[in-house]
């Protein structure tokens, strides 16, 4: 739905300069019908689910500092060898 309001915004735009080109009012109104399209298009994208918090990882998913911790550690679950010479 993004996609489509901003496909929305790039044709309101020309109905824009159309409408300052010609002087037909025509074109604007139907700049201002665009953009108000776009902009539902943006509420509902919004309602239906861009809207959640991302902050707080699903179930089952590791939080950034459990998945550093295991990016460290080697295949025995001990810390990487370049990891303990580097805290020397």
């Amino acid at each position: 739905m993004l996609v489509a309001a901003l496909c929305l915004t790039i044709l309101g735009f020309a109905f824009l300069v159309a409408a300052v080109a010609s002087g037909q009012i025509v074109w604007a109104w139907a700049c201002i019908g665009v953009g108000a399209v776009g902009l539902l298009l943006l509420l509902v994208d919004l309602i239906r689910g861009h809207g959640t918090r991302d902050d707080e990882p699903a179930t089952g998913e590791a939080t950034s500092d459990e998945a550093s911790a295991a990016a460290n550690r080697g295949r025995d679950g001990k810390p990487d060898e370049a990891d303990a010479s580097s805290d020397r």
